[in-house]
């Protein structure tokens, strides 16, 4: 009797079938298709990114040393990520309550978020009036007088963005309000594209995050500009002569310093142990045999030894490159 095969044997039967029909057909396999979504283009390049990321790593650095000047502890604060996300979706990400600064940049005209977790703010609170500072269990929006003694803080951070930012652009960062709820703070228009720098302050084991929230309409204008566009080109661009020249002068001044090897030699780590004032080591070398010179660890001359003024001296005989050159 015929053995009935199952429906998993069926399956793998056909399974092989189709696949040898396949590479006999000579049929290429299917591509694959990235997913893009038309709703969150990718607005900002990576070279934007990149001075993104470079203008926010200098502002963590600053900031982090002055908060460990105020607080009299070692604060750490390190970029996480800079991201494009919609409006919409910054807001619905901060949960109240929580401390929000909208502040307020000049030149070009524009309102950005300075987000960070009330517990944070009321540690450096406690801090900055001499209590060891702990954070507090239950998150609550922080009071009008911690408001007031955050303010010297805010403008500091304020004064660090914009002097972070002068690579790129000149303006000033002023605090112009605070709130407690993200629903009551509205920059931009919620389906419009912002750019989120996301940063991490660790305090004494703890980690809490600050985020800054900027338009991207606000970043577009300022990478748009000629002078910034040059700078992100700046690797592919050829240097003028004037650049070069300024560049060799200054090579030229640089200091550099040079060695030479008298000659070497092989003994015992006995012989070596035993060695005793007066002992002579013989070398390698004759002494009308040439030296090698090198400079910064690099051989470049043949020379011969001997005395200038008093001192050790020695004559450049010939290059290395002329050397290897001539077949010696």
């Amino acid at each position: 009797m015929a053995k009935i095969l199952s429906q998993d044997e069926i399956d793998a039967l056909l399974s092989n079938v189709s696949g040898e029909a396949d590479e006999s057909s000579g049929v290429e396999p299917k591509q694959k298709v990235a997913i893009y979504d038309f709703k969150h283009p990718n607005l900002v390049s990576k070279e934007q990114m990149r001075l993104l990321e470079t203008i926010h790593e200098g502002l963590c650095r600053n900031f982090g040393v002055f908060l460990s000047a105020q607080l009299r502890m070692i604060v750490e604060m390190n970029l996480l990520a800079v991201d494009q996300i919609m409006y919409s979706e910054f807001v619905m990400s901060i949960a109240p309550p929580s401390s929000i600064y909208v502040c307020e940049a000049d030149n070009p005209p524009s309102q950005f978020v300075l987000e960070m977790n009330p517990q944070l703010a009321i540690y450096i609170v406690e801090r900055l009036f001499g209590g060891q500072g702990s954070m507090v269990s239950e998150v609550r929006p922080i009071s009008i007088i911690e408001q007031r003694v955050m303010s010297r803080v805010m403008d500091r951070i304020a004064a660090e963005i914009s002097r972070n930012w002068q690579t790129l652009a000149t303006f000033n960062t002023s605090i112009k309000r605070y709130e407690s709820n993200p629903e009551f703070v509205q920059i931009v228009a919620s389906s419009e594209p912002v750019v989120v720098v996301s940063m991490e302050i660790k305090i004494h084991g703890n980690s809490s995050l600050m985020n800054i929230c900027y338009p991207y309409m606000w970043i577009s204008n300022i990478l748009s500009t000629p002078e910034v566009q040059e700078k992100i080109l700046f690797g592919s661009k050829e240097s003028s002569p004037e650049e070069k020249s300024l560049i060799r002068y200054n090579l030229n001044l640089t200091n550099m310093a040079m060695r030479t090897v008298l000659g070497k030699s092989n003994i015992s780590v006995k012989d070596f142990l035993e060695l005793k004032r007066g002992d002579v080591i013989q070398l390698t070398k004759r002494i009308d045999q040439s030296l090698d010179i090198y400079a910064e660890n690099k051989h470049v001359f043949k020379a011969a030894a001997g005395l200038r003024n008093r001192r050790y001296a020695f004559r450049i005989l010939s290059t290395v490159d002329e050397e290897k050159s001539n077949g010696i």
